[in-house]
């Protein structure tokens, strides 16, 4: 396959959009409505924390494999090459995964059941709206060594 203009994933909404507008209901879902979890504050900004440390690591080091193969994140280009290494071993989608590590690490953090909810709803959504057309785009693109690595490694874990 040729780069051009149509060789990118058939994203139509950038995914962090997608988690940012999550946590924004959430947030905005607490404020008229409550939705408080019942764990200490101290406890809750502890394990909501390690979450969110976790969710932050594997974003990292899932976005320096990019950077360092000088590859972009952006949907709209084409990609170069397939990542299998690193936190693509154990995951096809390690930077989705980080969202949604983060997400529900705030929500803990915050006490914000509503922002927990709303986070695994942005991790429905990659999974049945967003996930699909990137895997259809990387079968085209790299076919029998997409298919082989789809077989080896599952989608979130």
């Amino acid at each position: 396959m040729t780069d051009t203009m149509e060789d990118h994933p058939d994203v139509s909404i950038h995914p962090p959009t997608i988690l940012f507008a999550a946590l924004i209901i959430g947030f905005t879902i607490r404020v008229f409505i409550g939705g408080w979890l019942p764990f200490s504050r101290v406890f809750a900004e502890g394990f909501g924390g390690l979450i969110m440390l976790g969710g932050l690591g594997l974003a990292i080091a899932s976005i320096s494999a990019f950077a360092e193969a000088g590859e972009t994140l952006r949907p709209a280009t084409p990609s170069h090459q397939l990542f299998t290494g690193g936190a693509y071993k154990y995951s096809r989608n390690p930077i989705y995964l980080a969202m949604v590590l983060f997400g529900v690490g705030f929500g803990v953090a915050t006490l914000n059941l509503w922002i927990i909810l709303t986070t695994i709803g942005a991790g429905v959504i990659f999974n049945f709206f967003v996930i699909p057309g990137e895997e259809a785009y990387l079968k085209r693109r790299f076919g029998d060594e997409f298919t082989a690595y789809k077989a080896k490694v599952r989608r979130w874990v």
